[in-house]
């Protein structure tokens, strides 16, 4: 995903600017040459949570599927 950059001193600066910037993609903040947060606007933010849940969730169907499985018969239920 492409980003852009910022330094602190700017960011204090152009507030309003940087969250307008937002809108089309996440923001790389820079102290001393070195990136020390990014920030991401909420529906950027809502999706990687979502796609996180996604992983979680497959990973955990996929551990279970390696788990002992037990025959059930639904007409005894």
């Amino acid at each position: 995903m492409k980003h852009s950059k910022i330094s602190i001193s700017n960011l204090r600066k152009n507030l309003n600017d940087i969250i307008e910037e937002l809108r089309s993609s996440p923001i790389a903040v820079y102290s001393s040459k070195k990136p020390v947060a990014y920030i991401l606007s909420a529906k950027c933010y809502e999706a990687l949570l979502e796609r996180l849940d996604d992983v979680h969730l497959t990973e955990l169907a996929k551990s279970r599927l390696q788990g002992k499985r037990v025959q059930v018969d639904l007409s005894t239920l």
